[in-house]
């Protein structure tokens, strides 16, 4: 679709087209699809498997959801993840998310914090966007290499009651 393409969908609310922009946020453009859908909040939140807060909280755009919670919503609203989010970002979150869930599943919750701090330092340095996604991504590796190394290097040194095998 045209970045500068507007999408008209109907809501069942108003008698007006809601119209969607190019900056339409994740919320917005699930606002817009459920209420063209003739969707409740209740009967998106039973097709989703998501709460029906975690939705409000979306759809307010107090939130933004994951990877996994995008898949989710596109498969109650039948339409695929890029409609809310470009396809090479969703792998990025999906990537980002299952580094995260390694992190926490080798080191616990302190290891999981320190992954997704090292993601938020990573992406604040190349957030002028000087990297193309080819550097982008050699520099994630990199990055991620580094972080599993500097773990396993600390588990040498943490007490024998943190150490995880």
């Amino acid at each position: 679709m045209n970045t500068n393409e507007r999408t008209p969908t109907r809501s069942k609310d108003f008698d007006a087209d809601i119209v969607l922009g190019p900056d339409a946020s994740i919320g917005d453009k699930v606002k817009a699809l459920r209420l063209s859908k003739k969707m409740t909040l209740t009967a998106l939140s039973r097709a989703s498997g998501l709460s029906d807060r975690a939705i409000r909280y979306i759809e307010n755009n107090e939130r933004t959801p994951g990877a996994g919670a995008i898949r989710q919503l596109a498969d109650a609203l039948e339409v695929r993840p890029d409609f809310f989010m470009d396809a090479a970002l969703f792998d990025q979150e999906l990537h980002k998310e299952e580094f995260l869930r390694q992190a926490k599943e080798k080191y616990g919750s302190r290891g999981m914090a320190q992954a997704r701090y090292l993601i938020e330092q990573a992406q604040a340095l190349y957030a002028g966007g000087e990297l193309s996604e080819e550097d982008r991504e050699v520099f994630r590796s990199e990055m991620e290499a580094i972080f599993w190394d500097s773990q396993e290097e600390a588990q040498k040194y943490a007490p024998k009651s943190r150490r995880k095998s």
